[in-house]
């Protein structure tokens, strides 16, 4: 943790509600991506991203401070995730995920950068369609570390800490989820490249 950060926790600690807003400025983006990656939804990461701040200034006080801010904060969003998609799959609804402008404006971007090569934009774009539907058809505790492993970049000891499981069990959900993955993908891909 930075000082800046310190002090910040140390004021929302203290009852200070303006010490929040530079903390989710900071980490929003981060708690938007994971969310939008559990619950494949982008309105659904919004409704996480909030309750997980809410979370956030509701219970500093629980936050041991020689711990990491980040994974504590992880440790919530995630939480908050899977608790999000368990209520919706209880209500059995559909929802259906919507692109922001600005994954617009990076598609059009990109596509832009391809147009001299449309046969590589076309498999690149079958093959990325082909890797989120894998994933996607994960069953949710395995599509979590292998959103957190694969995605975030988050170590196992770092995962077991925020799923508050062992390691052995996070190598072992990854170890399947891997192995659900080169067969999903076998058709499209190397899969000794998985």
């Amino acid at each position: 943790m930075d000082r800046t950060e310190t002090l910040l926790i140390a004021d929302l600690c203290e009852g200070d509600e303006t010490a929040l807003a530079p903390l989710v400025e900071r980490y929003k983006r981060m708690v938007y991506r994971l969310a939008v990656q559990i619950t494949k939804n982008h309105a659904d990461a919004d409704d996480v991203m909030q309750e997980t701040f809410i979370k956030v200034y509701r219970s500093i006080h629980t936050f041991r401070r020689d711990a990491a801010f980040e994974t504590w904060l992880y440790r919530i969003a995630v939480n908050e995730a899977l608790n999000f998609v368990k209520r919706r799959e209880r209500r059995r609804e559909c929802t259906f995920e919507t692109a922001t402008e600005a994954e617009y404006e990076a598609t059009a971007r990109y596509r832009a950068q391809l147009a001299n090569d449309p046969q590589t934009h076309a498999e690149k774009a079958e093959l990325r369609q082909y890797v989120t539907e894998a994933v996607n058809s994960l069953p949710l505790k395995h599509r979590t570390v292998v959103i957190l492993h694969e995605f975030e970049g988050l170590t196992h000891a770092e995962i077991a800490s925020i799923l508050n499981c062992s390691e052995g069990t996070v190598r072992s959900r990854l170890h399947y989820a891997r192995k659900k993955l080169r067969t999903l993908l076998k058709p499209y891909v190397d899969a000794g490249a998985i």
